[in-house]
């Protein structure tokens, strides 16, 4: 009887925790300064195998599913989206290049006709855009310190990302389990993906990607914040939520359509970035990794 009784608490003990961790969302929001003339928020919502991302108030956000290994942008206004995988991203940088190739070939045509002066100005700035495009990426390492800090109420430590040793920007990261496992790894997940997605950009534009990207930043733990040095634009921490989030809110938004960038003509391509996650610790790649429909 006494093992019985033992069994089936335990079951109920297993059965709620199961569920517990089924339903575990969190929300993370950063205020953002110094990136814009007023502050700005970047909300981060992981809810299952899902992650969305996006600033307070903008049209624009980006879905990362999973399950699919798919990246999708979304304009509420235009009521598009885009879908965004390395195979995706490989193909329409490969068409930007031939655009650009095409493009260069123009201008040296018209450049036979130009005054000298103009000629080698150009040539110059032409010569400079190529040689910047085969410059290897700095070399990037985080080197953690002695400092601790409180933000939110939790305590994280802080570490120093340097590029080619020079120190860019500091880091205060916590791991004392201020999120669920699960969803620590999902948000990983999505900017690992997202730096495929960036390395796949730079390999098909000929130059090398970024030896770390976004996902280095939260492998050890979440990032509270992320300042740029010395006093540059800073990402931090303000709320941390884990309420159930709306599971309407992961799914593509009914009645939008499919969007493909390099489908668009020249006169209406979308020039907006997917939103980015806060205060990169790697520099851009040299064109953005998918653009988003249009305004």
């Amino acid at each position: 009887m006494h093992h019985n009784f033992l069994s089936r608490c335990l079951m109920a003990a297993v059965s709620v925790g199961a569920v517990g961790i089924a339903n575990a969302d969190t929300k993370l929001t950063y205020t953002d300064t110094g990136f814009s003339p007023q502050d700005r928020q970047t909300v981060i919502q992981i809810h299952g195998d899902k992650v969305r991302m996006g600033e307070v108030g903008s049209d624009i956000y980006s879905l990362y599913d999973n399950s699919k290994k798919m990246l999708y942008t979304i304009n509420t206004k235009t009521k598009q989206y885009i879908e965004t995988t390395p195979d995706k991203i490989r193909e329409r940088m490969t068409k930007v290049v031939e655009m650009q190739n095409q493009f260069k070939e123009e201008m040296k045509k018209q450049m036979v006709s130009m005054p000298e002066d103009q000629r080698k100005a150009l040539e110059e700035r032409i010569q400079q855009s190529e040689a910047a495009m085969k410059t290897p990426p700095p070399a990037i390492k985080m080197e953690k310190t002695e400092r601790k800090e409180t933000i939110q109420g939790m305590e994280c430590h802080i570490s120093t990302v340097k590029m080619d040793d020079k120190a860019v920007r500091d880091v205060c990261i916590s791991n004392s389990g201020s999120m669920e496992a699960a969803d620590h790894t999902m948000l990983v997940s999505m900017f690992e993906y997202m730096d495929t997605i960036a390395a796949e950009s730079a390999k098909a534009q000929g130059s090398t990607p970024p030896s770390e990207g976004s996902a280095s930043l939260h492998k050890e733990g979440l990032a509270l914040r992320i300042q740029a040095l010395p006093e540059g634009p800073r990402s931090e921490l303000s709320s941390l939520g884990k309420d159930a989030l709306p599971e309407a809110d992961f799914s593509l938004p009914e009645g939008f359509s499919v969007f493909e960038p390099t489908a668009a003509p020249a006169s209406t391509a979308p020039t907006n970035n997917p939103p980015a996650a806060p205060a990169p610790v790697a520099p851009a790649p040299t064109a953005a990794p998918v653009a988003a429909p249009a305004k």
